[in-house]
């Protein structure tokens, strides 16, 4: 488990944590921000869970939970990564109620300093939609430059958006 702060940990997937996962992975306002665009049943959700602990390197991308007080609150991933460039790209999601509470910064942080310190990861990257303001605030605030812009990158509610691209570069 990661230490995140006094707050909570990050820690691996558990079968207790299949009935929060379907609520994450099923909520059509969240689809854009990934590449599956439909619902997952609890089966396969559960055999996604059975395999974990992810392996970063087999996988290529590797999903953490947020506990906090015994309960999942959110997940943070590290996804299309590459283990000759030392790259990939972060991403965090947080349930509802988890949310404007600065829980995010926290687990973020915690989540760069293992992939930084532990992985020996050398950069990473967001892709964070126009629209979400909130989330280009949060990677500012983690030190991350915004290094480009992406058009039509993210399908919406059936329209195109543009979206930044934001890196960390360690050194």
């Amino acid at each position: 488990m990661i230490q995140v702060g006094d707050i909570g940990v990050l820690r691996a997937l558990e079968p207790s944590d299949l009935d929060w996962l379907y609520t994450i992975e099923n909520d059509a306002s969240l689809w854009h921000l990934g590449i599956s665009k439909e619902p997952w049943s609890k089966a396969v959700l559960a055999s996604y869970i059975d395999a974990q602990p992810g392996n970063l390197l087999r996988d290529g991308q590797l999903r953490l939970v947020f506990e906090v007080d015994g309960a999942a609150v959110g997940a943070v991933d590290v996804y299309d990564y590459d283990a000759i460039a030392r790259k990939g790209g972060i991403g965090i999601v947080l349930s509802p109620e988890a949310r404007g509470k600065g829980l995010a910064k926290s687990a973020l942080e915690a989540f760069q300093q293992y992939l930084f310190g532990t992985l020996g990861m050398q950069m990473l990257y967001a892709v964070v939609p126009q629209s979400n303001p909130t989330s280009q605030a949060l990677f500012e605030s983690l030190q991350f430059e915004q290094s480009g812009l992406l058009k039509h990158w993210i399908i919406k509610d059936g329209q195109f958006e543009d979206a930044h691209l934001y890196q960390l570069i360690h050194s």
